[in-house]
């Protein structure tokens, strides 16, 4: 990562964008944490948890999740199959719906039919279990939950070296991509913040869409370009200033 300096304008959006990571990051592990102790108490009590004990989650998962504002539209828990007593497959997820009020989802988990969930798949989940470190997917739609272009941010849960799931936040791309803009249009210079598969999640240019692929950005940084690596590395975020002056509307 560069150091710029503190006063420098990049410098100061990529310390924002740091700070905003860490506080999601840290409310996914609080998930984690309470996970973790369920877990242990429910295995000290001579049996495997179920999935009315992970019920018990909700409280403090709806706490995380409100605690995101506009930017959360869902959260919760997932959980590796094979690990409750009661169930092949579950999640323990909710989703944000009007007024406020939290609402579960509750997608298909029966292999004989079309639709079914299988959430080993999604990257969201599979890179966590497969690395053991938080993961930051996304922007993709969330077709199976909100229909929302979403940001899945994941952090593996591990009981008694064993892996037992995954605790995340969806935010919504849309939110979050406003507040994120704003602080990019304060760049004199076209700036693009590019996810760790080279998609594009914010640019104060009209010639850099959400969703855009930009591989040659993390590749090679055009001439008198700058790259920020961001501190928060788990999510494996890129803040490029590029060398053409951004137009003034």
């Amino acid at each position: 990562m560069f150091d710029l300096g503190d006063n420098d304008p990049l410098s100061a959006c990529a310390q924002q964008l740091d700070s905003t990571l860490g506080a999601i990051f840290g409310q996914v592990r609080h998930l984690v944490d309470e996970t973790r102790s369920l877990w242990a108490r429910v295995l000290a009590e001579g049996r495997e948890p179920t999935a009315r004990d992970m019920a018990s989650l909700r409280p403090a998962i709806d706490q995380q999740l409100l605690a995101t504002g506009a930017f959360g539209c869902g959260g919760g828990v997932i959980v590796e199959p094979g690990c409750l007593a009661d169930r092949e497959m579950h999640l323990e997820w909710w989703y944000l719906a009007d007024a406020g009020k939290t609402m579960p989802l509750r997608p298909n988990f029966d292999r004989r039919r079309e639709n079914f969930y299988d959430y080993t798949a999604m990257p969201w989940y599979s890179r966590p279990r497969a690395t053991g470190k938080p993961v930051v997917e996304g922007p993709y739609v969330d077709l199976y939950g909100t229909n929302m272009y979403v940001l899945t941010f994941t952090i593996p849960i591990w009981v008694q070296d064993r892996f037992i799931g995954v605790a995340g936040l969806d935010l919504s791309l849309h939110n979050v991509e406003r507040m994120l803009v704003r602080s990019l249009m304060r760049l004199e210079h076209q700036a693009v913040l590019i996810a760790a598969d080279g998609r594009v999640i914010a640019s104060n240019s009209a010639n850099w869409m959400v969703g855009d692929l930009a591989l040659a950005l993390l590749n090679a940084v055009p001439h008198d370009g700058t790259r920020l690596g961001l501190a928060e590395s788990e999510a494996g975020w890129s803040l490029v200033r590029l060398p053409t002056l951004r137009r003034a509307a």
